[in-house]
């Protein structure tokens, strides 16, 4: 069932097409649409009052999303609203492709730092950390198999706040499930599961175990 517009909605609405005709420039159009369309009106329904097509109402937006130093520009005359909308997508490009740099910044980030907080780990609990790699191996091993077969435990993450050494704590394999206490199946299981819990993010958790079995490889940067 299609709900009515607002009574402010389709005032809105009414005045919109009424001044249509008067308004002499694309951005002032768009943001005569913007508002009106805030107001719970769909495109479809603005496009049907005006008589003119739905992406002819996105095609200005869009161009009213170009920078302001552009929108200036085609206020004064400069430039056209096709120039306006091609410089709005480039815009728009480069900002997702500066999100996707610092989010691969933040990923590179945690991975290290998780990978600083798994050998730390190696050494305090194995003592020596001799058989870091077996470990590290066996570890991803495990965990690499449960995705596969979707034996993934679906739970939720700890809180934020949760200390890493509660988490590695709450994750140490019960003797009852692993009574090889000590071997290097029993350290694998219990890294396999911390690192499931303090790293939810697949992605990160696959690098810093990475990053962790290459540092046992090849001894730990200075």
């Amino acid at each position: 069932m299609k709900v009515p517009p607002s009574a402010g909605a389709a005032a809105a609405l009414a005045e919109l097409k009424n001044k249509w005709t008067d308004l002499k420039h694309d951005l002032d159009r768009a943001q005569a649409v913007r508002l009106v369309h805030q107001k719970g009106i769909s495109f479809r329904e603005i496009a049907k009052e005006l008589k003119c097509s739905e992406s002819r109402l996105r095609y200005l937006l869009q161009a009213a999303e170009a920078p302001a130093a552009d929108l200036l520009l085609a206020r004064k005359g400069r430039i056209t609203t096709r120039e306006l909308v091609r410089r709005s997508g480039a815009a728009k490009a480069s900002r997702m492709a500066e999100d996707k740099d610092k989010e691969e910044l933040e990923r590179t980030k945690a991975a290290k730092k998780g990978c600083e907080s798994v050998c730390k780990w190696l050494n305090e609990e194995t003592r020596s950390g001799a058989y870091g790699e077996a470990i590290i191996s066996e570890a991803r091993r495990i965990l690499a198999m449960a995705e596969q077969d979707g034996k993934l435990p679906r739970v939720q993450s700890p809180p934020a706040d949760m200390p890493l050494e509660e988490i590695v704590g709450r994750c140490r394999p019960p003797e009852s499930i692993n009574t090889d206490v000590g071997s290097v199946s029993w350290y694998a299981d219990w890294l396999a599961r911390w690192a499931f819990f303090a790293f939810p993010s697949s992605v990160i958790r696959h690098r810093a175990l990475n990053l962790a079995l290459d540092w046992q490889i090849r001894g730990m940067p200075d």
